[in-house]
């Protein structure tokens, strides 16, 4: 049983966190987060040269698609700009707070629905309807068998020929105050079950579960002033995913790591000014993509 020891709880500050039942995942769903959602999706669609849809697939207006853990919508309101106008997209999340429901873009279409549920148990009714299902940064969402299920719901979701992509961070560093922080995190996901490095594993689950022409893109991006504009806007990013996992980790008694929130705080601001100063300081990202056989 997958779980945190909240008997040593650090008092701090808390923020807003999903309340799906069973739910696992370890960010906040408020303002903050979606400011950080929308400078997260800037971020990683001009690190694969602006391009939305990764994939080998056209969109037709026949078509359905799957956004899933769509948070704040940010890719879903890209995607809409380049799919025709008649094509149906379905959106789902396990917190429905950040959903951009009153968006003009999405108010306009009338095509596009929201719906609070996992990726690990889709409507049975959508059995074989998505063109293409578009997936990222569940790596703190799912836990290890989870995978397997969410894997296994896309394949069972999508139309023969149907693709899925998938996005997922990787390792990375920049120096020893990092090199602490990861401990952390690290603690932090195995507490929960959770897969840090999942992306070590997504091709091989994918092949194993039935799909074909995988392919993995991978990108290097640099943390810090030091990198200019793309690694301030990195290291503001992912200092902004770190920073939101102080409940949990405090909510833990701090993980063998930080005794107080103040301390939590100290570390995250040295992480910070070790990515600045440190030359060559980066963070992986992959793009998977796979297609579901056309016969079985």
């Amino acid at each position: 049983m997958h779980g945190l020891d909240t008997s040593k709880r650090i008092d701090h500050a808390q923020r807003v966190y999903q309340s799906f039942p069973g739910a696992n995942y370890v960010l906040p769903s408020d303002t903050t987060e979606r400011e950080r959602l929308a400078l997260q999706h800037r971020l990683l669609k001009g690190s694969f040269e602006d391009r939305i849809i990764a994939c080998p697939v056209t969109i037709t207006s026949e078509d359905h698609i799957l956004d899933s853990g769509t948070g704040s919508g940010t890719w879903l309101l890209d995607v809409l700009s380049i799919i025709p106008a008649a094509a149906v997209v379905h959106a789902i999340d396990i917190e429905s707070r950040l959903f951009p429901v009153d968006d003009s873009r999405i108010v306009s279409r009338g095509n596009v629905e929201f719906l609070t549920t996992t990726i690990t148990k889709l409507p049975a009714e959508w059995s074989g309807i998505f063109t293409l299902i578009h997936q990222r940064l569940l790596v703190a969402a799912l836990r290890a068998e989870e995978w397997k299920m969410a894997i296994n719901e896309m394949m069972r979701t999508l139309v023969p020929g149907g693709w899925v992509q998938l996005g997922e961070v990787g390792s990375w560093k920049a120096g020893p105050t990092t090199e602490k922080h990861i401990a952390l995190v690290q603690t932090l996901f195995k507490a929960k079950g959770l897969v840090l490095d999942c992306a070590r594993y997504i091709p091989d689950m994918l092949r194993d579960l039935g799909f074909v022409h995988v392919s993995v893109e991978e990108r290097t991006i640099p943390l810090g002033s030091w990198a200019g504009d793309v690694g301030v806007g990195a290291r503001n990013n992912f200092i902004g995913v770190f920073r939101g996992m102080k409940t949990p980790i405090l909510n833990a008694g701090g993980l063998g790591v930080v005794d107080s929130e103040a301390e939590f705080d100290s570390l995250l601001d040295g992480v910070e000014m070790e990515w600045n100063e440190t030359v060559g300081a980066e963070i992986r990202f992959y793009v998977f993509s796979a297609q579901k056989p056309l016969s079985e």
